[in-house]
């Protein structure tokens, strides 16, 4: 899609490449990728057992060589996909399988360029390019609210240094996707909830980034409806419809976040996460308390746009994010994980990344003001 304003060319080459299905997951539907004969699994332990996959793995892997992990630890850490690449002894696989939430699909988008001889980790600290090639990946997402299953980035994690961080390039987003809600429905409420709300974030700080263009901020602002409308009965009810729409713009917000970014929350929980060992969606969540505010207190201009694609108005937009962190009992604060006032100086010294993509970035000051908002 090329889109032209004013006879000028201003975004390209906007895509959705890869083959998105949505099905109940099978060994036929599996097959469908064509992924080659050596296939390497990640997979949740947790949906290992709940949906008994080592049946569709059995089948699948009849006339296969299938290599199965579920041990892929929060934030893909260097350790656990260290593990993988010893346990194969260098040997390249034809193809990957990713089904779990962010963690594991990050992990075999990470992966899928190290197996063509890549080191992963001078790609995480820049002493390398990213590659123009990697092995096929298929991503089966089991959490709606990441994104990764179609985005350019990879978040991993170094244990040793404590040092979280993304791997980025357009090579790494799946080849193709499969979305079987019932894999979504079956996570713990609290867990549905603060992915849900990191779904939200996607949408709103796609909309808000300098990156931003019409269509991340049409898609951006249906999503925020969708979420508003679904993601309360898909976890008190259990909704599996409304897990669908959720899954799906959770999905589209992975290609929003390729085509525009996210804004000063996700530098500063990147952060966070690893000082209070909390997960990305509670980092965030807390955030938003500040963020928003934040934004309010500085009439961005971006900020009025969005509650006005929303035919709101600023005020009721927070309240009706306020609502649903409330209904769903997921309204943390910054004290709530564990930070303590007195370190919000050095979090915030700590802060990296394309820190002005957020056009309410100033300075350092700007990120104190968040976090002392988000307390």
């Amino acid at each position: 899609i090329i889109l032209i304003r004013n006879h000028q060319q201003f975004i390209t080459d906007y895509a959705i490449a890869p083959r998105l299905t949505v099905s109940n997951l099978s060994a036929d539907i599996l097959d469908q990728a064509n992924l080659g004969n050596t296939i390497v699994v990640l997979v949740s332990k947790t949906v290992r057992t709940a949906f008994q996959l080592d049946r569709i793995f059995e089948i699948y892997g009849a006339d296969k060589d299938l290599f199965v992990f579920d041990h892929i630890g929060p934030d893909a850490p260097f350790d656990d996909l260290d593990l993988v690449l010893n346990s194969l002894n260098d040997n390249k696989p034809d193809g990957l399988i990713a089904i779990g939430g962010g963690s594991i699909i990050d992990a075999g988008k990470a992966l899928s360029v190290a197996f063509e001889g890549i080191s992963y980790v001078d790609l995480f600290y820049g002493k390398a390019q990213m590659p123009d090639s990697k092995i096929p990946l298929l991503a089966v997402p089991t959490t709606a609210g990441t994104g990764a299953e179609l985005s350019f980035g990879a978040i991993i994690y170094d244990r040793k240094h404590k040092k979280k961080g993304g791997l980025r390039g357009p090579i790494l987003q799946p080849n193709a996707v499969i979305i079987d809600s019932r894999l979504h429905n079956t996570c713990p409420f609290k867990l549905k909830a603060e992915v849900g709300f990191d779904c939200l974030t996607h949408a709103v700080e796609t909309y808000i980034s300098k990156k931003s263009n019409p269509i991340v901020r049409m898609q951006s602002v249906s999503c925020i409806q969708t979420i508003f409308q679904n993601l309360i009965p898909a976890c008190e009810d259990q909704d599996i419809k409304a897990m669908e729409k959720v899954a799906i713009s959770s999905a589209l917000m992975g290609i929003n976040l390729a085509f525009s970014s996210t804004c000063l929350p996700h530098r500063i929980q990147y952060v966070i996460g690893p000082h209070t060992g909390t997960s990305h969606a509670q980092g965030l969540i807390a955030l938003y308390r500040g963020w928003l505010w934040h934004l309010q207190e500085l009439n961005m201009p971006e900020w009025s746009c969005l509650a006005d694609d929303l035919n709101t108005s600023p005020q009721k937009f927070l309240q009706k994010v306020h609502n649903l962190k409330t209904r769903l009992d997921i309204d943390y604060t910054l004290s709530d994980l564990g930070v303590s006032y007195e370190e919000l100086g050095n979090i915030a010294s700590k802060v990296t990344g394309t820190l002005n993509l957020d056009p309410s970035y100033k300075d350092k000051s700007s990120i104190i003001n968040i976090l002392e908002k988000s307390y």
